[in-house]
C-alpha cells in the first residue's frame, strides 16, 4: 500500500489485516508487557553514527558469521506459527529470505515441517546461512531427534534458546482467548 513508508506503518497495516486473535500472539508480550515496551523504547536510542569524506569505492555491507560471508549483516529472527500471519507461512518467509540473500532461524515452534522450509529456502543459490532455533525439551531424547532431524534438513547452526523455561504469562492472549486455530500446531 503507498501509505507504508516506515517501519511503524507495517505494523499499522499487519493490525488491519489480522484477526484479533492472531494480532494478540504477534504483537503481545509477557504479563504487563513492561520488557516489550522497554525494547521499543531502547530501540528508538540507537543512533547511526554518519563517517563523512571517506572513501567509498570499494564499500559493501559484507560481513563474516561463523565463518561463512554474508552479503550483508541481516537474518530475520525465528518467529512463531506463521501461518497466522499468512498462508505461506514459513515458507513464504525462507522464499523471500533466500531471495534477498538474507539468513533466516526457524523458530522450534513453526508452523510448517522443518524439513520443508529448509528445502524451498536451500534451493535458491542466493540463499544465506539457514540456523534452527532451539527451545530445549524434557524429553531428551525427542530433543536429540529433533537435532538430528534439523542436521539432516540441512540447518547450519544451533540458536539456543534458554531465557523461556516455561512460556510467560500474556495477557494479552489471554484477553484475546487466543488458540490456535485448526491445522496449525
Amino acid at each position: 500500500p503507498a501509505d507504508i513508508v516506515s517501519l511503524a506503518d507495517y505494523e499499522r497495516h499487519a493490525q488491519t489485516r489480522l484477526d484479533a486473535n492472531a494480532w494478540a500472539y504477534f504483537s503481545g508480550g509477557a504479563g504487563d508487557e513492561h520488557t516489550l515496551r522497554a525494547n521499543a523504547q531502547a530501540w528508538q536510542t540507537l543512533q547511526l553514527a554518519p563517517r563523512v569524506l571517506r572513501e567509498l569505492a570499494h564499500g559493501n555491507t559484507q560481513t563474516q558469521l561463523l565463518g561463512q560471508t554474508l552479503a550483508h549483516p541481516m537474518l530475520a529472527a525465528p518467529m512463531a506459527h506463521q501461518l497466522l500471519a499468512q498462508e505461506s507461512g514459513e515458507i513464504g518467509m525462507a522464499c523471500a529470505c533466500a531471495a534477498m540473500g538474507a539468513g533466516m532461524v526457524v523458530s522450534t515452534q513453526a508452523s510448517l515441517p522443518l524439513d520443508a522450509i529448509a528445502a524451498n529456502y536451500l534451493q535458491d543459490p542466493a540463499h544465506g546461512p539457514l540456523w534452527f532455533q532451539l527451545y530445549l525439551q524434557q524429553d531428551r531424547a525427542f530433543t536429540q531427534d529433533l537435532i538430528a532431524r534439523v542436521q539432516a534438513a540441512g540447518y547450519q547452526a544451533l540458536v539456543v534458546t534458554v531465557d523461556a523455561p516455561t512460556s510467560g504469562v500474556r495477557d494479552r492472549e489471554r484477553r484475546a482467548r487466543f488458540q490456535l486455530p485448526a491445522g496449525i500446531s
